[in-house]
């Protein structure tokens, strides 16, 4: 292959590169527009006072840590006659169930049938039961919470702010607990710091809808009863954020709503979690990708319809471009001399900065102390998104079908 001949195989493969590259600079683009925007002006109350909650845990065997979950809510601010939890003990066989039943705020409902398949599947039993003793409809809202989470305070209030302005589905701030613990639940700490400021936060501020993250979300009552729970995808959280777009309805966030998640802190407990996700992205990808892109009959905005599909795109298009982009490297380095290769190096070390850069501006935003965080977790956290991305192609073939329960402990909330 002669100098031409390489040279116009390079430069098909950068014009190839370029279309996958499409849906990262959409990405970009609603970032940068959202955190440039000014905030949008509150909506008034549609309905002046607070939301009944019934607050829904689903839980297996999480004796170690569900009373924390429980306390943080009893020691919450909302009024206490406001609120009520629905503990879901599914398939347990310790003591989360009498756990829950010596609060007086909970009531235990036993699943000891049915498949042992994730949340999904659990809400979908759970709630009509849950409907059955709410007759009355007296519960205006629900909130959806994992055993290992801790509330802030005033995390109900402010997600009750929020549905009181017309907002039916909300997403809370999720941030990770006990993130020092290993250089794993850093990465975890700067990647869900990046998610809410870049993905969430920034959709909010130009009205698109974001998506639920699996916990600390809530639901407007009437809605749910409406619509019920009917998942069946591994990730339930996405599929019904796009069940409800395709409705016409918004998920909506609330930055100041915060909840605390453990994170995995174990390298192989990390992979099946990132492989989890990725599966059950590109089996929502499946099941919604043609109504997003041809169901005009749908009640869903032209931006929100195109911003959803960029969403569920971002995984495989990310991996796609990356490996074109690996190809053309190595034809470059081995074919061509160095000079041409010099522009590539330096767009990934100007990438490299500012991926660094965004990083520490949203730990800072977040209040992570980069004393305890680390310089070796910022350095590294290229390497996880490196595993996601691996994780990505690796599902796209042999998908992860098997729900794996994570091992939870008592969870320590501490930022400082």
């Amino acid at each position: 292959m002669d100098l031409m001949q390489t040279l116009d195989l390079t430069n098909f493969l950068l014009i190839l590169q370029m279309i996958p590259l499409i849906v990262m600079a959409w990405i970009g683009v609603i970032a940068v527009w959202g955190l440039t925007k000014h905030k949008r002006p509150r909506a008034k109350y549609i309905r002046t006072e607070q939301s009944n909650f019934g607050i829904i845990v689903c839980a297996r065997n999480e004796e170690a840590s569900i009373s924390h979950l429980f306390d943080s809510i009893q020691a919450s601010d909302y009024p206490s006659e406001k609120k009520h939890v629905f503990l879901i003990a599914d398939h347990c066989t310790d003591r989360t169930a009498e756990i829950g039943r010596s609060y007086p705020f909970v009531t235990v409902l036993k699943r000891d049938d049915g498949p042992q398949d994730g949340k999904g599947s659990v809400l979908k039993w759970a709630l009509p039961r849950i409907f059955e003793i709410d007759k009355d409809s007296k519960l205006d809202a629900f909130a959806v919470f994992d055993a290992d989470n801790v509330l802030s305070p005033d995390f109900l209030t402010k997600i009750d702010d929020k549905l009181r302005r017309g907002n039916r589905i909300v997403q809370g701030n999720r941030l990770g607990g006990q993130p020092y613990r290993s250089l794993i639940t850093k990465w975890y700490t700067l990647y869900w710091a990046c998610y809410t400021i870049f993905f969430s936060y920034a959709r909010e501020k130009v009205g698109l809808s974001v998506f639920l993250t699996g916990t600390g979300f809530a639901v407007d009552g009437d809605l749910l009863r409406q619509t019920g729970w009917n998942t069946s995808t591994i990730t339930e959280d996405v599929e019904f954020s796009l069940d409800n777009v395709l409705r016409g309805q918004r998920v909506s966030f609330c930055i100041k709503a915060v909840c605390f998640d453990e994170q995995p802190h174990q390298l192989g407990v990390m992979f099946h979690q990132l492989a989890r996700w990725c599966t059950g992205g590109y089996e929502v990808l499946k099941k919604d990708f043609k109504a997003l892109a041809f169901d005009k009959k749908k009640p869903v905005r032209k931006m929100q319809r195109v911003d959803a599909l960029m969403l569920l795109l971002m995984g495989p298009c990310s991996w796609i471009s990356a490996i074109i982009s690996y190809i053309n490297s190595a034809i470059i380095i081995y074919k061509l001399p160095l000079l041409y290769f010099l522009p590539a190096a330096g767009f990934s070390v100007l990438s490299l900065i500012f991926m660094y850069f965004a990083v520490f501006l949203t730990a800072r935003y977040n209040h992570i102390p980069m004393r305890k965080m680390g310089i070796w977790a910022i350095i590294t956290f290229p390497l996880f998104l490196f595993v996601y991305m691996l994780c990505s192609i690796k599902t796209c073939f042999f998908p992860t079908r098997k729900w794996k329960r994570i091992e939870h402990e008592a969870l320590d909330t501490s930022q400082e």
